[in-house]
């Protein structure tokens, strides 16, 4: 069995040790250790080369900074072939059973299968200080009409498999819209394959202020974040041109019942018929508020 962790870092010194110490002290010791940097300009390339001359499963490059969502796709299709692949950020803390916990869950299934296990995480401060409320829910959905409307897991819990990544790497982010690498990689697995859910907390996520994408222990303070965010117009139309984006690159090899909802999400906008199928399909519907969120998006074309 051959294991594979990628790692994205960008001006990461502040916690890259920590983070480093946590994946050389796994249960499951990591074949190998890829890590690409986003183009760092403070001291995270010594503390790679470092660590990088201890272990001889750590392996870096460099390249151009791209953000986040680029610098994992590059990573994804640079890899080697192995049997699993776990993604990591640089500012977390991995608890010692991460690895071993999702490998035996992933080894139950059937390999031949695209496979994408995602657990649960504890919240924390930059000191690592669990948030209130800290261990996270599972909000991450296993079918594929919602995951074309509603958020996944972060990709630090994401471990997928060979097949996994196979079709993963049909979809050229440079050509292709994506904002959000795990996003995408969620949308694809439940296409084709199929989803592992561990309801434990295996890490510890770090909120502090220079998070690429970051969340808050506070309900309140989360709620207009999140209002914010809407009303800045960053998030407007992200479904639809995903949905647009995966029509085409997977629309004549995906089920027939996959492509009409991508079709629908697509061009719901254009379509009085699809929106109301969004408005009023079971298959997207949730059993939150945020349905009442979401149909209001639907309503202004913001989706």
């Amino acid at each position: 069995m051959k294991l594979i962790v990628l790692m994205s870092t960008y001006n990461g010194e502040k916690y890259l040790r920590q983070q480093l110490d946590s994946l050389v002290n796994q249960k499951l010791t990591p074949n190998k250790i890829l890590i690409r940097d986003d183009g760092s300009t403070d001291k995270t390339l010594d503390i790679i080369s470092e660590y990088e001359q201890r272990y001889s499963f750590i392996e870096h490059y460099q390249g151009q900074n791209k953000g986040p969502a680029k610098s994992f796709f590059e990573l994804i299709n640079k890899s080697e072939d192995a049997d699993y692949y776990a993604l990591c950020d640089q500012d977390d803390v991995w608890f010692e059973d991460k690895l071993s916990s999702a490998i035996e869950q992933l080894e139950k299934e059937d390999s031949t299968t695209p496979l994408l296990y995602c657990c649960r995480y504890t919240l924390t401060d930059e000191n690592l200080n669990p948030i209130e409320n800290n261990i996270s829910r599972l909000y991450t959905y296993t079918d594929f009409a919602h995951s074309l409307l509603y958020q996944t897991s972060p990709g630090c819990t994401f471990v997928f498999n060979h097949e996994a990544r196979k079709q993963i790497i049909k979809y050229d982010i440079e050509k292709n819209y994506c904002i959000i690498h795990d996003s995408i990689i969620h949308k694809i697995v439940t296409m084709f394959g199929k989803m592992i859910l561990d309801n434990n907390s295996h890490l510890y996520y770090r909120q502090h202020g220079d998070n690429a994408i970051g969340l808050s222990g506070n309900k309140v303070k989360a709620f207009k974040n999140r209002i914010e965010h809407f009303t800045s117009g960053k998030s407007k139309n992200t479904r639809s041109n995903m949905a647009k984006s995966l029509l085409k690159v997977f629309g004549d090899e995906c089920s027939k019942q996959d492509k009409e909802l991508m079709e629908i999400v697509a061009n719901y906008q254009e379509n009085k018929a699809y929106k109301k199928e969004l408005l009023s399909n079971p298959l997207f519907k949730v059993d939150s508020i945020n349905y009442l969120f979401y149909k209001l998006l639907v309503l202004v074309n913001y989706i």
